[in-house]
């Protein structure tokens, strides 16, 4: 087992390189940037490893380091923060060395009792995990959004990326580029519609120096783990400590509204409950209620790990064969670390057992009661009044600050109503609508249509304070100007403010120009 790294330096900033040209022109003493430096033997210790919840691989070594002061026969290495780290392994002297890393050094820790200098590398997804971004992603498929993410950092992408065919549209809001990617696999694995795709996981890769997508299940060929040859021990454990196999939700008045239970493993474990507050929508986005409900139902946990002879192909992302005393069948790598010392190349993974055919817990959902949300702080609502006034910016603003969260008079069908007292502050024709109390979606349109305010429906020309009407006047919402509305929600009975106006489940067909009157 031969592994070698190298440095190279960082570029330099601006006035380094005036420096470094002036010492050129005047030929005075200068140090040039290193390039592809080979620093294996000052190297002590070395630890390669990636884990799924932490996106970038890393890097940790020591070099042996001393100052001349102490020694005067030892030259000592000055790698800076940023630095380019390089690292190549061969498993014995007959072959090629094959370049399993290159990144930048983020940390380093000199020790001067141990004469030892600590450096971290980590490779380019480092920067889409520490980076976030404002993107609007508009019926474009998953892979086309990695690609298009990755690009606002400038982190390349491999040309053999696999292709999920996935259709998405929201909007990333602030948000950092590997929690989009984690929001990508959650609607990969919700799509039921795209065969032989369906139901997809993936984890996103940097491999070397380009992203690429890695499915859950791709098992390296040729390699099985085994007591026999390669693998000194493993572990599994299995807990219930952790377990919840019925959920109870319930709204802001304290009423019990839906029950998940898993019946199964309440018969053969025992009960054991929790409860879930059902959330209104929080500003700028919509609560799936159900979901997060469904989400605090905890299984039997079980944990598997191994250790043994290193292979540099053992890493995060990809699944092995394991055929151990204990442990046997296809085990997803959740996390890996490599060491390299004393030419011994060894491993210790954590694994996921994945069984040839994957079953989930049979969750049955008891609907007991309509939630009922009641806005904090806000008390009763308030009584309508507003003239339209207001610009459309201030209007939505104070239009959603009274009537944000609260239930309509009319309940699942207050659509227009809620559009009506929103819109209000800002538009004279939704204020009449209001105070008229028009609370009917074809009335609302027959109105505008006599005001000139309607016209088919024409993403191009939406503008903040349009009211957008779907279907065959089933349905009207306020356009936010960012691609999301603010609206009732049928099945939550409150008002809410959605990041996507296509997330209603039904085709815009109108647009009611209440931002010009």
């Amino acid at each position: 087992m031969e592994l070698s790294i190298y440095y190279s330096s960082p570029p330099l900033t601006t006035a380094e390189q005036q420096r470094l040209d002036e010492a050129r022109k005047n030929s005075a003493p200068h140090t040039e940037p290193d390039v592809m430096r080979d620093i294996t033997h000052y190297v002590t210790t070395t630890t390669w490893s990636g884990d799924a919840d932490q996106a970038a691989r890393k890097l940790s070594f020591e070099v042996a380091y001393n100052t001349t002061k102490n020694d005067r026969t030892f030259t000592p290495l000055n790698m800076e923060i940023g630095g380019f780290i390089y690292a190549f392994y061969a498993e014995d002297d007959a072959a090629a060395p094959v370049e399993i890393f290159c990144g930048r050094i983020f940390y380093r820790k000199r020790n001067t009792s141990q004469f030892t200098y600590s450096f971290v590398a980590y490779d380019d997804m480092i920067y889409l995990a520490k980076s976030r971004v404002q993107l609007i992603f508009s019926n474009v498929t998953v892979t086309d959004v990695i690609k298009q993410t990755c690009a606002e950092i400038g982190i390349p992408v491999a040309d053999d990326i696999l292709q999920i065919p996935t259709v998405v549209n929201f909007i990333a809001d602030g948000k950092s580029c590997t929690e989009i990617f984690r929001m990508l696999q959650d609607k990969t694995r919700a799509d039921t519609a795209n065969y032989p795709l369906a139901g997809l996981d993936f984890t996103v890769v940097c491999l070397l120096d380009k992203v690429t997508i890695v499915q859950k299940g791709t098992v390296i060929e040729g390699y099985i783990a085994s007591d026999a040859v390669n693998v000194d021990h493993t572990e599994h454990s299995q807990s219930i400590e952790s377990m919840v196999n019925r959920v109870k939700a319930v709204d802001s008045v304290g009423r019990v509204c839906q029950v998940f239970t898993v019946n199964d493993d309440v018969m053969h474990y025992g009960m054991i409950q929790s409860i879930y507050k059902m959330q209104p929508p929080r500003q700028g986005e919509t609560v799936d209620n159900v979901k997060a409900a469904k989400e605090k139902l905890k299984q039997m946990r079980e944990e598997s790990s191994l250790e043994g002879l290193g292979n540099i192909q053992c890493i995060t992302g990809y699944s092995i064969v394991v055929q151990e005393e204990q442990l046997k069948g296809t085990f997803f790598i959740k996390s890996d670390t490599h060491r390299f010392a004393d030419n011994v190349h060894t491993m210790s993974l954590t694994l996921e057992y994945m069984p040839d055919t994957p079953t989930a817990p049979v969750i049955e959902q008891q609907d007991v009661a309509e939630p009922v949300f009641k806005s904090a702080g806000r008390g009763k609502q308030p009584t309508y009044s507003a003239t339209g006034t207001l610009n459309v910016e201030q209007g939505l603003n104070a239009g959603w600050s009274a009537w944000g969260g609260q239930t309509m008079d009319n309940g699942r069908n207050g659509c227009a109503e809620a559009v009506g007292k929103i819109g209000g502050y800002y538009s004279p024709f939704l204020a009449q609508e209001a105070n008229n109390g028009v609370v009917s979606v074809p009335s609302m349109v027959a109105d505008a249509d006599s005001a000139g305010l309607l016209q088919d429906f024409d993403a191009g020309s939406l503008e903040a304070g349009d009211a957008i009407v779907y279907g065959d006047d089933d349905h009207v919402v306020i356009y936010d100007g960012n691609g999301g509305y603010y609206g009732n929600s049928s099945s939550k009975m409150i008002t809410v403010h959605s990041r996507d106006y296509m997330d209603v489940g039904m085709t815009p067909t109108k647009i009611i120009k209440a931002s010009r009157g």
